[in-house]
């Protein structure tokens, strides 16, 4: 990993703490740097192994993006930077070709974390419980090592503590000493995407395996942190359906289940641009030779019966321990959660109440 420092973020904390660390350069700004003249399949790939340090001059807090059409949790975002290390094939940060590279905020401890603090502050005075990730532009915890921010986080969390949970999404192995850094609370959910054993060996490259993501799983509950889940994207082909519901079975039989926060469930969805780029940089990937509808969101998707039929392998574990684990499916139809589930669930308001139940349990711990 190649780190480059921007002149104007140098005296930030996080760079002086980098810099006393690792090798790097500095350079006039992030938008002059020159970049190879390779092929933009290429240059994405490049860019994973360069690390920018920027001085940010946009929003630290904002709503997920969610899509148009299709209900969505409700979640806030703490943007702590953008791009990720690790290389999926489905990944939709393949799209960001006009700004290769990872991106880390420098002034995120002094801007950033300011920013967090008064939201925190306003959120505890109106009594409203607050759901923030870091893992919507990047993976909360690749860059851990260099970065050190979600210890940070966690740390600032334990000062604090808000009115509201703290989720740090990854798909990497996290060591018992990692854990131990930190007092533990159920306010912070370590939280791993997973997928069938099938899906992380083709699709998910330098990734953890899915046994070191549950191992790291029961080690962030041993220390007292809450663990979530993420099934997404749940990815069709021939053996798909007897594949996911044994990695929920997995889960379910492994973790205990009243230190799980949620589990969430969608299936494979991208802009139409990701699959021309996509398939020239893994080429011999399967999952873009599927047949795809356009959604209401613009974004392609499985069929509906596809997406049924891949929820419903997993509807009778999650009946059977619903009243212990918080499901929902992320950026989908009212139609799935009442033919797949038989919850009538009309509105972002109804799973923003679903989720926020669940925040006000752990955050009376």
């Amino acid at each position: 990993m190649k780190i480059f420092i921007e002149e104007s973020a140098l005296p930030f904390a996080l760079s002086q703490e980098i810099m006393a660390k690792f090798p790097y350069e500095v350079i006039p700004s992030w938008e002059k740097f020159k970049w190879e003249l390779l092929p933009e399949e290429e240059l994405v790939s490049v860019g994973k192994r360069r690390l920018f340090l920027v001085n940010f001059k946009g929003e630290f807090l904002k709503h997920c993006p969610g899509t148009k059409n299709y209900l969505c949790c409700g979640y806030q975002i703490f943007h702590i930077g953008e791009g990720c290390p690790l290389d999926c094939s489905y990944c939709i940060l393949q799209l960001y070709l006009n700004r290769p590279g990872l991106k880390l905020w420098a002034n995120l401890l002094e801007d950033g974390f300011r920013r967090l603090i008064d939201f925190l502050d306003e959120s505890k005075k109106r009594k409203s419980v607050i759901r923030i990730g870091t893992g919507e532009f990047t993976d909360s915890l690749a860059l851990e090592a260099i970065t050190g921010i979600s210890e940070k986080l966690i740390n600032l969390w334990l000062k604090y503590d808000p009115y509201g949970l703290l989720e740090l999404k990854t798909k990497v192995y996290l060591p018992e000493g990692f854990y131990q850094k930190t007092k533990g609370t159920p306010k912070v959910i370590f939280a791993w995407s997973v997928n069938t054993e099938k899906i992380i060996a083709e699709e998910e490259k330098g990734t953890a395996s899915l046994e070191a993501r549950l191992k790291s799983a029961l080690l962030a509950v041993k220390h007292g942190f809450s663990v979530a889940f993420h099934f997404d994207p749940m990815i069709y082909y021939e053996g798909a359906e007897t594949e996911y519901p044994r990695v929920l079975e997995k889960i379910l039989n492994l973790i205990p289940l009243k230190k799980i926060a949620w589990i969430s469930l969608g299936t494979l969805r991208f802009p139409k641009p990701l699959k021309d780029i996509a398939q020239k940089r893994f080429p011999v990937s399967k999952i873009y030779s599927f047949e795809f509808v356009e959604g209401l969101d613009l974004k392609l998707r499985y069929f509906i019966e596809i997406r049924k039929k891949l929820y419903k392998t997993m509807a009778n574990l999650i009946k059977s321990t619903e009243r212990e684990v918080t499901y929902y499916f992320c950026m989908e139809s009212e139609r799935i959660w009442r033919e797949v589930l038989a919850v009538n669930l009309h509105d972002f308001a109804g799973l923003k109440d679903l989720l926020d139940r669940t925040a006000k349990r752990l955050c009376s711990h």
